[in-house]
């Protein structure tokens, strides 16, 4: 007991990586009386694969303010054309607004997230929920990556996501045909663009991760909004056409997958409507097992303050209390900021990790809404409500790896 206590003080005081349990033995779990936050909705990396350390948020970010968080990696990443000149060769895009080039799944995100999970502790793993995202959903061979992923990498994704179907500007930037071309007269109601909520290998992927136990998250926005590469705004977000139909339909067609709709649909160019909580409301009463996060700091600004024609915050109050089960508190944190420019200078701010202020922003200006609702509400959408998801989301999928553990991953069925 003694030479195992004083090798435990050297690897404190050497801090050296070769300590392995003994590491895992002196790290404490936190308590769980202690932390506010479940973040439903935090990327690690931004559209160029540039993120950090989850140690690193870990330590020095999470703290005991926020126990428990996604991990999601943004899956697509923004082509650099070399015969664009983006902003004048000044600096590479990090972002999908501004260059012209397309963007396109990057599929070894997925791979570079489980890498970063597995340097963890295992008491450190706990506080992550690693998620799949670098797949294609307009692809009927992406259940095939979420397959690969998961059987190579056992014991560290709780579901998929963020992926995105309908997107101001993403939607027309991502590679691949016009639906429309490709569907001929058959076109589903929203086949306007290179996606659609009709894509029956949406359906193959929703019907996968409720065998899988995955937890999803989907980001698709309510109404759509016409606007270039740039920015520029065509026509502002068309609210007398939803995509609310698709989302039910979609729904309906895998009725028993965990599904969390990011930002109840709404966006940077995708404002609410005055009947949006209405809208939203009809969905989740369509789909039992859908959930909504109120992630994204626009979003925030949407609920408190809310401009002329937008639902007053009472009335977000009020459907957070009548769906308190169902809806998650989340940041929408891009852990690592895009590429700039300054207004001033036309120089180029070069991006970086989120400092300590930046990262708790959306919570901490939250406590506005927090003050309006009952405090046990208020815990199940900071936490509670996440808790119940991806703990029985961690136990399903542990279970269908070991199940499936002998699968030829080079010979899945398609």
């Amino acid at each position: 007991m003694y030479w195992k206590t004083f090798t435990s003080l050297l690897c404190i005081l050497s801090l050296s990586t070769g300590c392995g349990d003994t590491k895992e033995e002196i790290e404490k779990e936190l308590d769980p009386n202690v932390w506010t936050y479940a973040d439903t909705h935090f990327h690690l990396s931004n559209y160029v694969g540039q993120g950090g350390s989850l140690r690193d948020v870990l330590d020095n970010y999470m703290g005991t303010t926020v126990g428990r968080s996604t991990v999601m990696a943004i899956p697509l990443a923004q082509k650099w054309d070399y015969f664009e000149h983006y902003l004048n060769d000044q600096t590479p895009p990090t972002y999908y607004i501004g260059p012209k080039a397309s963007l396109y799944y990057y599929s070894f995100i997925d791979s570079m997230i489980a890498h970063e999970y597995n340097k963890l502790s295992s008491v450190a793993k706990k506080r992550f929920d690693p998620m799949i995202t670098a797949f294609d959903p307009m692809d009927l061979y992406a259940v095939q990556h979420i397959k690969r992923v998961l059987l190579t990498n056992p014991g560290v994704f709780t579901g998929i996501g963020e992926f995105t179907v309908h997107k101001e500007v993403v939607s027309d930037k991502t590679l691949g045909d016009p639906v429309a071309k490709m569907a001929g007269s058959a076109t589903p109601p929203d086949g306007d663009d290179t996606v659609t909520l009709y894509s029956p290998s949406l359906t193959k992927i929703l019907d996968f991760t409720a065998e899988a136990g995955l937890v999803t998250v989907l980001h698709n926005d309510i109404y759509n909004a016409e606007v270039t590469y740039d920015g520029t705004v065509v026509s502002k977000a068309q609210t007398d056409t939803t995509y609310v139909q698709g989302l039910k339909s979609l729904c309906m067609l895998s009725p028993n997958a965990k599904v969390i709709w990011a930002h109840t649909g709404l966006g940077r160019f995708v404002n609410p409507s005055a009947d949006h909580v209405k809208r939203v409301s009809s969905v989740l009463d369509a789909c039992p097992n859908w959930s909504v996060d109120i992630s994204w700091d626009l979003v925030q600004a949407y609920i408190l303050e809310p401009n002329a024609g937008e639902p007053p915050t009472s009335e977000w109050v009020a459907f957070m209390n009548k769906y308190q089960d169902r809806i998650l508190y989340g940041t929408d944190n891009v852990f690592y900021r895009r590429t700039t420019i300054d207004s001033g200078t036309g120089k180029p701010v070069l991006g970086r990790r989120q400092n300590l202020e930046e990262y708790s922003a959306v919570g901490n200006k939250y406590q506005a809404l927090w003050d309006q609702l009952d405090p046990a509400v208020t815990r199940k959408i900071q936490r509670g409500n996440y808790e119940a998801l991806y703990d029985a989301a961690r136990e399903k999928v542990r279970a269908w790896e070991a199940a499936h553990a002998n699968d030829d991953i080079w010979a899945l069925e398609p």
